[in-house]
C-alpha cells in the first residue's frame, strides 16, 4: 500500500490550519496549547496522497524529527507500514508524540529504541480551598504599564535566552490574557489564562513567581484564581510542565491537576 502513495509538502496557510484543526478533534484530550503555538506552529507539513486522495499527514521540526502522524480512517489499517514508509524515505532518528494520540503513539512503540518523558499534560482534577493566608485581592488583569515590568520579571525568572518574551506578553496583554500579583508594590507572580481559539472550551493556565518568593503557595494560588476566572466564563483549565520542573508540577497538582497524560521523546 505504501508504495502507491506520495506526499507533498503544504505551504498554503489555510490548508496548514485546517489539517491542524481537523487533527485537534481526533484526539483523546487536548492538546497542549503552547506545544501547538511555541512547536508545531514552526514545523513543515506534508499531506500523504494516493493518487490525487487524501490519505493523512504528517509535519516535520528543523531537524527532520518527526511531530505528527495521521491517517484518515480508510488508511488506518496499513498504518505500521505507512509510518515506516515515511520513517525510512527520510531518515527520520525521532519523534515527539503523545499518549492522547493513540494511532501515531502506538505506532511509534513499534519501532522505538528509548521513550523519555518530555511535558506532563495536566486536566482540573478536584476543587481546592484557598489558603487563607494569602490575599486573593492581589491578582489582577496586567495593563499596559505593568509591561515593561513584566518582561524584566518574566527575562529574570524563566528559563533560556528568552527571545520569545516580549511578543508573547504583548500578545497576552492585547489579550486580557496576562495577570500579575504584586506584594508591597513588587511584583512576586504572573498568571496567563488563554482560552483556545481551536480547542473550546479549554483554556491554557501558566504562572511564573519569582525565584525569592518561590516554596510559599503562590504559584498553586495563582493558578487557583484562574481557574475560577476560567469557570466563570465556562471554559475548562488545563496547564502542563516540563517533567524535570518539579516545583512547577507540585504547585499545579496542590491546585487540583491531575497529569494522566504525557508528550514523550521516542528515538529509533
Amino acid at each position: 500500500m505504501a508504495t502507491s502513495l506520495t506526499y507533498t509538502q503544504l505551504r498554503h496557510p489555510n490548508a496548514i490550519q485546517q489539517v491542524r484543526s481537523d487533527y485537534l478533534h481526533t484526539l483523546v484530550a487536548p492538546m497542549d496549547g503552547m506545544w501547538e503555538s511555541a512547536v508545531i506552529s514552526y514545523a513543515t507539513f506534508w499531506e500523504i496522497q494516493d493518487h490525487e486522495s487524501h490519505a493523512g499527514h504528517f509535519c516535520l521540526d528543523i531537524n527532520n524529527g518527526l511531530l505528527r502522524f495521521h491517517l484518515v480512517e480508510k488508511y488506518q489499517a496499513q498504518a505500521q507500514d505507512i509510518f515506516h514508509w515515511i520513517i525510512s524515505a527520510y531518515g527520520i532518528q525521532y519523534a515527539m508524540t503523545s499518549t492522547i494520540e493513540p494511532l501515531y503513539f502506538s505506532v511509534c512503540l513499534n519501532i522505538q529504541k528509548s521513550i523519555t518523558p518530555q511535558l506532563y499534560l495536566f486536566r482540573d482534577h478536584r476543587d481546592v480551598e484557598f489558603p487563607t493566608d494569602l490575599s486573593c485581592s492581589t491578582l489582577r488583569k496586567a495593563e499596559q504599564r505593568d509591561l515593561d515590568g513584566v518582561e524584566h520579571f518574566y527575562r529574570k525568572n524563566t528559563e533560556g535566552a528568552g527571545e520569545w518574551i516580549e511578543a508573547f506578553l504583548r500578545k497576552r496583554l492585547d489579550r486580557e490574557e496576562l495577570f500579575v500579583w504584586y506584594h508591597q508594590q513588587t511584583l512576586v507572580a504572573t498568571g496567563e489564562c488563554t482560552p483556545s481559539q481551536s480547542q473550546s472550551p479549554y483554556a491554557d493556565l501558566g504562572m511564573v513567581v519569582d525565584r525569592s518568593y518561590r516554596g510559599k503557595g503562590l504559584g498553586s494560588a495563582t493558578l487557583l484564581l484562574l481557574k475560577k476566572y476560567c469557570y466563570k466564563r465556562g471554559w475548562k483549565p488545563i496547564c502542563s510542565c516540563a517533567v524535570d520542573n518539579h516545583a512547577s508540577k507540585k504547585a499545579i497538582e496542590k491546585a487540583g491537576f491531575l497529569s494522566e497524560q504525557r508528550i514523550v521523546k521516542v528515538t529509533f
